[in-house]
């Protein structure tokens, strides 16, 4: 004859039952926490990694001077150089690297052969025939663009439809190593700047809706807006292509030190779990020469 279990042993077995389940979910919710951690580390880690070297090349191409802080609450910008505060938008024009590297462009002019009456300029070693609405920026005394300091600084570039003063479109009959003008300069340089297109990178929390219609974002994302050209009266907002780095930028910030950009990408991560949620979030910061 067999004894069944008496109500105490059943009790009993009940409660380690439950001690050994709870030890159990404990272990496992720990486990699960740890490995979303280290992968959200991971993944954020090569994220940062990633979009500020991208970043990176596309500023060392920048023309210096001509990179700003934009404000699109207020129409604000100002210059790099003279920056009194942080500002969501970050907005350069970028030198045509790619005819410089096939050579159709040299970046210097030769006086002697220059017209200055009739605004062509001789550039030795250009076959300006093959960039179609080519502009033109003079280097300046240190190679940095002109008008980075002028008190004038606004009127420079054509920022948000403002004047050009600054950036000289080349006539589309020039041919070859002769550069004709549509606009006579003040002073001519030794070194010229080909102007490609302007380039802007802002936080989705730091443009208007028109400006991120094309694509579902939430604040944190970080957009790059390429393809536009202010000194034809052209802005980010509508006339650029645009493209998304990240969807999870809780931050991006500039500054101007010593003659370069040091900018800082933060990339935050909240993870779900029963109880409470896990942040992570990484920073990453870069110089640019």
């Amino acid at each position: 004859m067999r004894r069944g279990f008496s109500m105490v042993e059943l009790i009993m077995t009940i409660v380690l039952m439950g001690i050994l389940s709870g030890g159990t979910y404990i272990s496992l919710s720990k486990l699960y926490t740890k490995k979303a951690k280290a992968k959200a580390i991971s993944e954020l880690s090569f994220d940062s990694a990633r979009i500020t070297n991208q970043i990176s090349a596309l500023l060392s191409h920048r023309i210096p001077s001509t990179v700003i802080g934009y404000d699109m609450s207020n129409g604000t910008f100002e210059s790099i150089y003279s920056l009194s505060q942080q500002y969501g938008v970050l907005e350069w024009i970028s030198q045509d690297f790619e005819n410089l590297r096939a050579k159709n462009y040299s970046g210097f002019i030769d006086f002697d052969a220059c017209d200055v009456a009739t605004k062509m300029l001789f550039s030795p070693d250009t076959n300006i025939s093959k960039i179609p609405d080519a502009a033109l920026i003079f280097a300046g005394s240190f190679d940095e663009g002109m008008g980075g300091y002028a008190s004038d600084f606004s009127e420079n570039f054509g920022w948000h439809k403002h004047h050009a003063s600054q950036v000289f479109t080349i006539n589309n009959a020039s041919k070859d190593e002769n550069l004709t003008l549509n606009t006579k300069p003040d002073t001519i340089y030794e070194k010229y700047f080909l102007a490609s297109s302007a380039f802007a990178i802002a936080r989705a929390e730091d443009v208007n809706a028109t400006c991120r219609a094309s694509l579902e974002t939430e604040d944190d994302t970080l957009l790059l807006y390429y393809n536009y050209k202010p000194w034809l009266g052209e802005t980010f907002c509508d006339d650029a292509n645009v493209t998304i780095l990240s969807r999870e930028a809780s931050g991006f910030e500039v500054n101007f030190i010593d003659g370069s950009l040091q900018f800082k990408l933060t990339l935050e991560r909240n993870i779900k779990k029963p109880g409470k949620n896990l942040n992570i979030k990484i920073s990453k910061e870069k110089v640019v020469f």
